[in-house]
């Protein structure tokens, strides 16, 4: 579909996404007449702004007036405060990022059922164990009281049979406790890889590959008190690829979405190991650097500006080129008594301050 001319080739093959699901809450009356309500207030907004009235576009939209989601409030919010609807393709991408996550949960939760189960099975074969090692030791002990008393060989041998019955059926007993151990563990194993992976899906963007907005928000704060603790800088970059809504409209999405890929690949390939790229939404990504200071940062950042807009993208089928792609950034530094709400928002003015200027730039605080 689409290629780079100094890239590999790519897939165009995007993961089908199962529809976002929608709990409503109608345990009572009360919860029933609020999600009533909450319903009312989406169909009202789907309304209001035009958008079609599609599962995706109500899951949204009640999302948004329940404000069962702050990082969808917060990303819809700016989408409304720039005079900018979401488009049906934006509604899918934003359901994606931040709706599709109960799934992940609903994953988690089934493999915590079957870790109870399994861990259930366990404590049983140990109780078993436990019930067959004082049964041995009471036949033992009766053995012993009896032994001194024996007398005649028959008697002896007698006890002697039933010493041995007693010792096989242990061993038995032992062998098939330790082959329900080791299957125990070996599912145990199993479920633990099953929720590692789990947690790595919900932690990142099906389209690109790359963290999400969950990941990220989960590892502003982390490195915000990180750098607090340590006094060691911290810089945030915003990035909003330009005019993508004409890539869009001209060459349709699964353009679009290629486009998006190339850009997360050429930022993934230009940072280091200790910073994060993740799809803030849209096409919109933030990148976190940690370590770094601003000119450092303002460095990385142009140079990643300069590799994108460098790119020769061309349609695979017809040959035809895209033309130039830019993409605009804008950095924040993090300062004693910033919060991360504080250090995005500082990230967003220098950002619109690009797309104001000129778009295909980066502006920072404290250089330009």
């Amino acid at each position: 579909m689409v290629e780079s001319a100094k890239t590999d080739k790519m897939s165009t093959a995007a993961k089908k996404e199962t529809p976002p699901k929608l709990g409503v809450p109608a345990n009572d009356e009360l919860e029933f007449r609020e999600a009533y309500a909450y319903a009312g207030e989406a169909f009202q907004l789907i309304d209001r702004y035009k958008t079609p009235p599609f599962p995706s576009t109500f899951a949204l939209w009640y999302a948004y007036v329940s404000k069962a989601n702050e990082s969808l409030v917060t990303t819809v919010d700016h989408m409304l405060q720039k005079g900018s609807v979401p488009s049906p393709y934006e509604i899918n991408e934003l359901c994606k990022a931040h709706l599709a996550d109960r799934e992940a949960e609903e994953a988690q939760q089934d493999i915590g059922r079957e870790f109870q189960q399994e861990l259930a099975g366990v404590l049983s074969l140990i109780q078993e164990s436990v019930n067959s090692s004082d049964k041995f030791a009471a036949a033992l002990d009766q053995i012993e009281e009896v032994l001194p008393d024996a007398g005649a060989p028959d008697r002896v041998q007698l006890l002697l049979t039933r010493l041995m019955h007693e010792n096989q059926r242990m061993v038995a007993q032992t062998h098939d406790l330790n082959v329900g151990l080791r299957e125990s563990q070996k599912q145990i194993e199993k479920l633990n890889r099953e929720l590692e992976d789990v947690r790595h899906q919900s932690m990142r963007d099906a389209l690109t590959g790359i963290a999400n907005r969950r990941a990220f928000d989960s590892r502003i704060d982390n490195e915000i008190q990180q750098a607090e603790a340590t006094g060691n800088s911290l810089c945030l970059a915003l990035a909003d690829i330009d005019s993508f809504k004409r890539v869009n409209d001209t060459f349709g999405h699964r353009v679009g979405d290629e486009v998006l890929r190339i850009f997360a690949s050429v930022i993934s390939e230009n940072i280091k190991g200790q910073d994060l790229v993740a799809r803030y939404g849209g096409e919109e990504f933030a990148i976190i650097l940690p370590r770094t200071e601003m000119a450092s940062a303002f460095s990385l950042i142009d140079k990643i500006r300069e590799e994108f807009f460098s790119k020769e993208l061309i349609l695979r089928n017809s040959g035809k080129t895209l033309g130039k792609i830019s993409a605009s950034f804008g950095i924040s530094a993090l300062e004693p008594g910033l919060s991360a709400r504080d250090l995005i928002e500082h990230a967003d003015r220098k950002l619109y301050e690009a797309k104001n200027c000129g778009r295909n730039q980066v502006r920072a605080e404290g250089i330009n």
